[in-house]
């Protein structure tokens, strides 16, 4: 039996007195509401046994792995020691989603969705964190983030931080369009799973813009930072980012955003308006995560501007409500949109042509790079640390 280091994350099932299991939660197993169910995580370095491949599944040998907020707020416990994390989990589970590898085994279904033929041992790649069916209602449907039988890669079923990964060839897209562009495509292809999540909320769900439109997006961590680099490459004529830190204010202006508004100095509102010549934004983003805070200066701002037709789009997870008055947004012309995961409608490899392309260089988004054995600490470190944008395992180390 051949053994691989992880890491994995460990909590016990004690689900809230108000709590109910849904139609496709399991009993002691599986929820797609973690924070009401999971307590007292607790993330370890663990050997596990080396994957084996199904026919239609590739072994990657992984070389990069992001750290997302998610995998911070599953390891993040609340007062009485629930995980911060709103959405479908399964533990125990070995973390990270954000990844990049070489593929080095392959089923004899293996089909690269690319090309229409097999993958080739050596191929670098990155991988769809939503494991969709293909089979159900949303699917055929075209909804595959939505999938009726979702599994998600290091939330529900063994992820990244790991030496090798067993995937549904599926899922994969090939990063040799990026050889000679880029010093490292791993290190470059780990950010194309956040950065599609970015190009679904804004440009899939959102509906994009008309080049010339302004768009406005709340909280520049990297699914912020990433939206602004893609609006801006779309054509955006003003891009604000607000947000209060100050080296991720930086870092968004580095990525694309002419401004950025700190809302804890600022007035939002009249600087929205002072900024666009009083018309607002075609799109909001909220990205925050703290919806219940930051919705009354979209909708105020929606609602003092003269534009009409706008769009907010929610990605961030949180499971607190937003206050929302409707008469502003009938008045307005505006709508509410919700987003979720990366998958479909060549999202993938949309995202992956635009960094060859040049156009979308998101590697500046990579502030700290680390070993595997060291996730445990800097999940704890992000926690509190508002200064690094996107940490990066470099899984060899």
């Amino acid at each position: 039996m051949v053994k691989m280091k992880t890491v994995s994350l460990f909590a016990k099932w004690d689900p809230k007195e108000e709590f109910k299991l849904g139609s496709k939660d399991i009993d002691g197993k599986l929820t797609y509401l973690g924070s009401q169910v999971w307590r007292n995580p607790e993330v370890k370095v663990i050997n596990k046994e080396k994957p084996k491949i199904k026919p239609n599944e590739v072994l990657i040998k992984v070389k990069r792995c992001g750290i997302c907020g998610s995998d911070v707020h599953m390891a993040q416990k609340d007062e009485d020691g629930y995980i911060y994390y709103p959405g479908l989990t399964a533990f125990p589970c070995t973390l990270g989603h954000e990844f990049s590898g070489e593929i080095v085994e392959i089923g004899e279904q293996a089909i690269s969705k690319r090309t229409i033929k097999k993958f080739t041992a050596g191929e670098p790649v990155t991988v769809e964190e939503m494991v969709w069916c293909g089979e159900c209602k949303p699917c055929c449907d075209g909804y595959p983030n939505h999938c009726e039988r979702l599994q998600e890669i290091g939330f529900s079923i063994d992820g990244a931080y790991a030496e090798y990964i067993a995937v549904p060839a599926k899922l994969c897209w090939s990063l040799k369009i990026l050889e000679g562009k880029y010093g490292d495509i791993y290190k470059l292809g780990s950010l194309t799973e956040p950065t599609s999540v970015a190009y679904n909320a804004v440009i899939e769900r959102g509906g994009g813009i008309r080049p010339g439109e302004n768009v406005i997006i709340l909280g520049a961590g990297p699914i912020g930072i990433a939206a602004a680099k893609i609006l801006k490459t779309s054509g955006a004529a003003v891009c604000i980012v607000s947000e209060p830190e100050e080296s991720r204010a930086k870092l968004a202006k580095r990525m694309g955003a002419d401004y950025i508004i700190n809302p804890i100095e600022e007035n939002f509102v009249e600087r929205v308006k002072e900024l666009t010549d009083g018309e607002g934004a075609k799109l909001y983003l909220e990205a925050t995560g703290l919806p219940h805070i930051v919705t009354d200066d979209i909708q105020n701002a929606i609602w003092e501007c003269k534009g009409v037709n706008s769009t907010v789009v929610i990605v961030a997870r949180a499971e607190q409500r937003m206050p929302v008055c409707g008469e502003y947004f009938q008045v307005k012309r505006a709508r509410i949109i919700g987003s979720q995961g990366h998958s479909g409608h060549s999202t993938f490899p949309n995202v992956i042509n635009l960094m060859a392309s040049g156009l979308c260089d998101m590697s500046p988004m990579i502030t700290k790079e680390i070993s595997l054995n060291q996730v445990p600490e800097n999940l704890k470190l992000l926690q509190t640390d508002k200064e690094n944008c996107k940490i990066s395992v470099n899984i060899d180390n």
